[in-house]
């Protein structure tokens, strides 16, 4: 993706990540199509409409990355 490129190549920064709701399939289909992998849940993360919910951690590492993925 085009901030997953950005951030790569304009900071040093060794890991890009991303936490969203559990169950949200069309963040984790994103985050997966651009490199990022699942790292596990993290339990109880958010409360609101009077409930707890869980969040999934995903991560892409430079090493990972490799190259840009968008042509200018």
């Amino acid at each position: 993706s085009i901030m997953v490129d950005y951030l790569f190549l304009s900071k040093s920064t060794p890991r890009i990540q991303a936490v969203i709701s559990e169950g949200n399939v069309a963040s984790k289909r994103v985050l997966e199509k651009n490199g990022f992998t699942r790292e596990g849940v993290i339990r109880k993360l958010l409360f609101t409409v009077g409930k707890w919910w869980d969040g999934t951690l995903y991560s892409v590492l430079r090493d990972e990355w490799g190259s840009p993925k968008v042509l200018h």
